[in-house]
């Protein structure tokens, strides 16, 4: 028989065939394997969830009692406030819920509640599938008795540990509870933010209305509230509360509770219109109303240690740093009538903390705040800084970075910054080459300036965070105070570590937490970090006590107390100055000082530049000003100790006179040898001044016998010339004598010469006299006769 010849394709197939069975064989160890590691796993879960379940605490009724009020206490563990006393939580029975109000809440919380036996599978499932798409936590699959159980029983926290315990407790509850009780419970512990704890105490609080009464819009955004209680509180974002609003709406219109048009009406409603004017979370007002809130803002929104619900209704009990004397003072100043405020819109912000410590003592947060959630004004609000900055921003970065001493001299002339703008001094002139502490002592702007530029914005924006404070926008005009972002607090926090050897501590309100459950949480005490050297912090100090004893702050000085501080400022923009014609006028007033037993820091003046009725208000040159000193002056002296020690110069600075110079630099090396010269200086003109002392007796003497002499000899001549003036006044008188009575005689002869003539004269005056009479009477005669003659011959005719 002849061979069959196959083609090169079936040759192939023939090889195809025969590997077949070793590659079927490689398929069953592969599936094998799968499925041994499958069981393993399986086995592993199971006995992980075994054990959490195990370890999941027991269920008791104590478990589901309405949430308790938290205690905070002062620094001495003296109680300062109960959050939310009994009296302040309404409960409401289940079967005076209204339907709509529980056909809400399934609708948008969960709603197979009445079909699951405390678990939902299918929504578990749903949530577990997008959690791994989008990371764990994106989306829960909790139900409303799963809720319960974390707000009773467990914490908060996204974990698997936590999820696993509160499913395995969900079952066990549904067992032992209806689904009314259930229900209730949710109702009457939720927190729904704004202080309101239950739905009809969250009904009075937005509404002011029982939840009988409540319409569907309003019932609508009451139900949507738990899932974030803060970010969708309808009195601080109402647009957002509105969209929660609208979800819970068309939740209830997929569950088929109510009908398209329904929800179309409720969402036309704005949320402006179904609330109340917002009411203070709290109205038991204390003096402590803004030290809580400060804590308040500490541990539930910054270092998020506890969530606002646990705040309120946790059962927590709160040690923090307040000190009673301090708060108390604090609040009496803002209230007093001895404080000459202007008017009641004028505000004034306070924060006191302990300057080793970081510490908070005290905290003002307006002269009308009045509960938690309030504008904190000592706390929480920035302003501008003004010129309590500068030491911040320019001069404690230039001993840091440039280690320039305090005597180091700066040239206050005609300047600009980077962008030409101009930038004069607050008295608008120049006074030319000054030192650094005469430039902080006396607040000038332009040499301010110069030290921020010559230090590099990078590195002064560093310094400036490393203390707490940070500046949005960072530019050249912050150096001098002009920009946002500053609150009495953080300023307190940045001047107390120049105060405590460079060591910056984040100022804090809470030293301790104590839960229901005997767990504690306490202050990591190592946040304290050195964030400039000791020599910075003290030559800073050094020139700021400069300012209280003798320049801009004088006003704030204490006798024997050692006092460092900065006034502040902060101006209109020229703008506004001009378009409301204003003159004289502040946007605001500081004063930051410290002790190194406390830190302070004060601003004062109006939340807004006009009031509610439109009418201007702002601070003005007429004593208001100075209120942030007066206020600071009071705080320090009435709480200081009198025995204070003044802050230590460390090893690293040496004092030339009243300067400050870091040892090692040139600067320090130049002040030693200008010391040294001094003092070789000194010494020559002491001896100098010896000699020419010896050379001046020597000449006072010589001096003084030659006068002796001088004064002998004429002596010697002034009798000489005595005897010889009596002499001549002798001969003088003779002379006078015999001329006198030669006179006399020429006299007597001129007299008689002159009598003789006056009686020939008289006598020629006679006969003249007689001879005129003879003529005058001859005279008559004749005429007479001729008077005669003529009568006689008038006879005759």
């Amino acid at each position: 028989m002849t061979k069959k010849i196959m083609s090169r394709r079936e040759q192939k197939e023939a090889a195809r065939k025969k590997k077949a069975p070793k590659k079927k064989s490689w398929i069953k160890r592969i599936l094998l394997v799968i499925t041994f590691l499958v069981m393993l796993a399986v086995i592993v879960v199971g006995a992980v969830l075994v054990k959490i379940i195990i370890d999941a605490p027991k269920l008791t009724a104590e478990d589901f009692k309405t949430p308790l009020s938290s205690q905070i206490y002062n620094e001495d563990e003296e109680l300062i406030g109960t959050i939310f006393e009994e009296e302040n939580r309404t409960q409401v029975k289940i079967e005076d819920v209204p339907d709509e109000v529980i056909d809400a809440l399934v609708s948008i919380e969960d709603k197979r509640f009445y079909d699951h036996p405390g678990v939902d599978y299918k929504r578990i499932t749903s949530a577990a599938i997008k959690n791994i798409k989008h990371g764990w936590g994106v989306e829960g699959g909790s139900t409303i008795t799963q809720q319960v159980i974390k707000r009773s029983v467990l914490t908060s926290e996204k974990t698997l540990t936590r999820k696993v315990q509160e499913a395995w407790l969900a079952l066990n509850m549904e067992r032992e509870y209806s689904k009314d009780d259930i229900l209730e419970m949710y109702l009457n512990n939720v927190y729904f933010g704004n202080g309101a704890y239950g739905i009809n105490t969250a009904a009075k609080s937005y509404f002011d209305k029982d939840i009988t009464d409540l319409d569907l819009s309003q019932t609508a955004l009451l139900v949507g509230l738990p899932n974030a209680p803060s970010a969708d509180n309808p009195f601080k974002d109402p647009e957002r509360a509105e969209n929660r609003r609208n979800q819970v709406l068309n939740a209830m219109v997929a569950n088929h509770v109510i009908t398209e048009d329904e929800a179309d009406k409720a969402k036309e409603k704005a949320i402006e219109d179904i609330i109340v004017e917002e009411k203070s979370s709290q109205e038991n007002k204390t003096p402590y109303s803004a030290f809580i809130d400060t804590v308040f803002h500490q541990l539930v929104n910054e270092q998020e240690v506890i969530t606002e619900e646990e705040f309120y209704q946790g059962g927590l009990k709160i040690y923090t740093t307040a000190n009673a004397e301090a708060q108390e003072l604090v609040d009496e100043l803002l209230h007093s009538e001895n404080i000459a405020y202007p008017d009641d819109n004028f505000e004034t912000g306070i924060a006191l903390i302990d300057t080793k410590t970081g510490a908070i003592k005290a905290i003002g947060g307006g002269r009308n705040f009045t509960s938690i959630k309030d504008i904190n004004y000592g706390s929480k609000v920035r302003h501008q800084p003004g010129s309590t900055i500068k030491p911040i921003l320019s001069y404690g970065p230039a001993i840091e970075y440039l280690k320039w001493s305090t005597a180091h001299m700066i040239n206050d002339e005609e300047y600009a910054y980077s962008d030409g703008t101009p930038l004069r001094n607050w008295d608008h002139n120049h006074w030319g080459e000054i030192t650094m502490r005469e430039a902080l002592q006396w607040s000038r702007n332009i040499p301010t300036l110069k030290l921020f530029q010559n230090v590099g914005a990078d590195k002064v924006e560093e310094f400036a965070v490393d203390l707490g404070i940070e500046l949005d926008p960072f530019v050249e005009s912050a150096a001098i105070g002009g920009v946002n972002g500053a609150s009495p607090l953080e300023m307190a926090g940045a001047y107390a570590a120049f105060g405590n050897e460079g060591v910056y501590t984040e100022p804090f309100a809470v030293e301790k937490i104590v839960f229901p459950d005997g767990e504690e949480w306490k202050r990591d005490d190592s946040d304290a970090k050195p964030v400039m050297h000791d020599y910075t912090a003290y030559m800073v100090t050094d020139m700021l006590k400069t300012v209280v004893t003798s320049g801009t702050g004088t006003q704030v000085n204490i006798p024997g107390l050692p006092i460092a501080g900065k006034t502040g400022t902060t101006n209109f923009a020229q703008e506004t100055l001009e378009q409301y014609n204003m003159t004289n006028a502040l946007a605001g007033s500081w004063f930051v000082g410290y002790t190194p037993q406390y830190s302070l820091a004060i601003w004062t003046g109006y939340p807004s530049l006009k009031d509610e009725d439109g009418n201007l208000q702002y601070m003005r040159e007429d004593g208001t000003q100075h209120i942030a000193k007066i206020l600071f002056k009071e705080i320090i002296a009435q709480l200081s100790s009198p025995d204070m020690d003044d802050f230590k110069m460390p090893d690293s600075v040496r004092k030339s006179g009243s300067e400050l110079f870091i040892k090692g630099t040139d600067e320090e090396h130049d002040a030693q040898r200008a010391q040294e010269r001094k003092a070789r200086e000194a010494k020559e003109k002491e001896e100098k001044e010896k000699r020419e002392k010896e050379e001046k007796e020597k000449k006072e003497k010589e001096k003084k016998e030659k006068k002796e002499q001088e004064e002998k000899e004429k002596k010697e001549k002034e009798e000489e010339k005595q005897k010889k003036k009596e002499k001549e006044e002798k001969e003088k008188k003779e002379k006078e004598k015999e001329k006198k009575e030669k006179e006399q005689k020429e006299k007597a002869e001129k007299e008689r010469k002159e009598k003789e003539e006056k009686e020939r004269k008289e006598a020629e005056e006679r006969k003249r006299q007689e001879e005129k009479e003879k003529q005058e009477q001859e005279e008559r005669e004749k005429k007479e006769q001729e008077e005669k003659e003529a009568e006689s011959e008038a006879d005759d005719e």
